[in-house]
């Protein structure tokens, strides 16, 4: 059995219901039978090590390695965007440790982790920090980014036979995030994916592994870098279920300062102290919620017919789990409810903690973006409900409850794209500097691609491509503009177009929004939508083409749109999806 534990130690965990589980079961049955001092622990261990930090003698140093840091005045800059603008939305690191790490590099003293590791790890957040300093010109930020990155892509050492660490996860965790930045949406699904099955060799998809370690600090590191990996989503075929992703409870909100090292006693945030941390628990419960929303609403076997108005609109009874959309907005209510005072917008902005501003306002942007994935497949159906469906003689298919509620569903759709809009565009700063918003790459696209039939669309953030195609729906149909008025309508349009305009220097995707928003529009205004239940889904004749009174893709390289898919008008396929071209 001794034999048996060993080998299983340098493979990684295995379930209950593997050959090693159940020698487990068979050993834990025999150690009861036995009488001591023969009995060992009846107990079965779960976890693979009883520590996330191997002890200094356990790590393998690398002698002859070509390690590159830039200066130390521009690593320290760096390394201050990274603490400032980064951590408090991605907290995925010990801050205090590699902080420690990082002092040790300079001055040449032993470190304490994996060098080669930690070399890579820091490549990375240079990568990352690069794209958010202001120091740095707009136009060489994705140079200087790749710089980085190319080193740590070097640095990177993974071996399939090996067990994982936590080291890899987080930089693996920090990998992904970065190249969210860029048009490797493909290589970022693939870091994730090597991320969570790495978390789960460690066992910290358990409850019990986690209660395992040796420290608080471990436990919490153990929660923030399980519940990092299964926050990102990109549509695709989901590797954890919703079981698993809530067997392990959030990561206390106690900030990292007041932790201390190797103390198994649980601690919390001193009063009056708001926590950092607390953005990152309230944005992992607004993604569960989202995942509902995705769950239920994007579900493509779904597929009501159009003989019951009732179930056009809100059918939500194919799958076991679905909830409707009732149910989702009342979560939804739940959650900003729930929201501590330094995170709700007015009581955030007039705080002195700039961090505490840049979260409220990253939250209300996220808040939005699902909030516009809740309403967006209604307004869909809103726009294309054709005239053949059957409704009660004696009621109208206008006079309907269902028809009224898909209505005002859908009004709050474009009433939640406009402010999401004027949220980012409130708060971009016009001395260029990257000020309160999330990095643009948030701001602007998405990392995902046309979905295909088989998954549902996955839009993390908040995106201002998502909610112009949006404004564009509301604008095709007069029942909604009866009551977000034309005028309001093209402000925001103009605004959407203002965003993008300011990030056309970061990246060749906000030029290519500009160019298919123009395509959209001009498609959309050019082929219109048939008439439908009362609602003019077309601009009338002679209309002037208010949203496009701003001149579209100025400077534009033609190449950009040469093969552009032209989208489907009659089903409003392009309100859910993002021409693949556009990467």
């Amino acid at each position: 059995m001794g034999a048996v534990e060993q080998e299983r130690a340098s493979q990684g965990f295995f379930g209950t219901s593997s050959a090693a589980g159940f020698m487990r079961q068979i050993r834990t049955a025999v150690d009861k039978r036995v009488d001591a001092p023969y009995r060992q622990s009846s107990t079965p261990r779960a976890p693979v090590n009883s520590t996330l930090l191997p002890p200094r003698r356990d790590v393998p140093q690398h002698p002859v390695a070509n390690y590159v840091l830039p200066p130390r005045k521009m690593a320290d800059s760096l390394m201050e965007v990274y603490w400032d603008y980064v951590f408090p939305l991605y907290p995925f690191l010990i801050s205090a440790q590699m902080k420690s790490e990082y002092a040790k590099i300079w001055a040449g003293d032993t470190l304490d982790s994996d060098e080669n590791m930690l070399m890579c790890t820091l490549n990375v957040m240079f990568a990352l920090a690069s794209q958010l300093a202001d120091f740095v010109p707009p136009s060489e930020r994705e140079a200087s980014a790749d710089a980085f990155f190319s080193r740590a892509k070097g640095l990177f050492q993974f071996n399939l036979w090996d067990t994982g660490s936590a080291g890899l996860i987080q930089c693996l965790l920090l990998m992904a995030q970065y190249l969210q930045s860029t048009d490797s949406a493909h290589q970022c699904w693939i870091v994730t994916g090597l991320a969570i099955r790495n978390a789960q060799s460690l066992g910290l998809h358990l409850p019990e592994t986690i209660a395992s370690f040796q420290s608080f600090e471990e436990q919490q590191l153990a929660r923030k870098i399980w519940h990092g990996v299964i926050s990102m989503t990109f549509g695709r075929p989901a590797m954890i279920t919703k079981t698993s992703s809530g067997a392990v409870p959030l990561p206390a909100a106690v900030d990292d300062e007041f932790i201390p090292s190797n103390s198994s006693l649980e601690v919390s945030q001193p009063p009056n102290r708001p926590s950092i941390m607390a953005f990152f628990g309230k944005t992992l419960e607004l993604y569960d919620i989202m995942n509902d929303v995705l769950l239920s609403l994007y579900n493509p076997s779904t597929d009501p017919s159009g003989e019951d108005i009732h179930d056009f609109y809100f059918n939500n009874s194919t799958t076991e789990g679905e909830r409707s959309i009732f149910e989702l907005d009342h979560c939804l209510s739940r959650w900003t409810k729930s929201l501590p005072v330094h995170l709700r917008g007015e009581a955030a902005m007039a705080s002195a903690n700039p961090i505490f501003c840049r979260q409220s306002i990253v939250l209300r942007a996220r808040f939005l973006h699902v909030r516009i994935l809740l309403f967006r497949p209604t307004l869909s159906k809103y726009c294309t409900l054709r005239d053949n469906t059957a409704s009660d003689s004696l009621i109208s298919i206008n006079d309907s409850f269902p028809h009224r509620v898909a209505l005002q569903c859908s009004v709050i759709c474009v009433k939640a794209a406009q402010e999401s809009i004027r949220l980012i565009y409130n708060n971009v700063p016009t001395d260029g500097t990257g000020g309160p918003l999330p990095a643009w790459w948030y701001n602007v696209l998405c990392a995902y691609k046309k979905p295909r039939r088989h998954c549902p669309l996955s839009l993390t953030r908040l995106d201002v491509y998502t909610s112009a195609t949006v404004l564009i729906a509301g604008r095709l149909c007069s029942s909604i503009l009866a009551e977000v008025t034309a005028e309001s309508i093209t402000e925001s349009w103009n605004q959407a177009l203002e965003i993008l305009r300011k990030y056309q220097s970061y990246s060749t995707s906000a030029r290519r929004c500009v160019a298919a928003l123009e395509i959209l529009y001009e498609q959309v205004a050019s082929e219109g939508l048939p008439v439908h239940h009362g609602a003019s889904s077309s601009l009338e004749e002679g209309d002037s083409p208010a949203i496009g009174d701003m001149s579209f893709g100025e400077g534009m390289n033609a190449s950009i749109l040469d093969s552009f898919e032209f989208p489907d008008f009659q089903d409003m396929s392009w309100l859910n999806s993002v021409p693949s071209n556009l990467y």
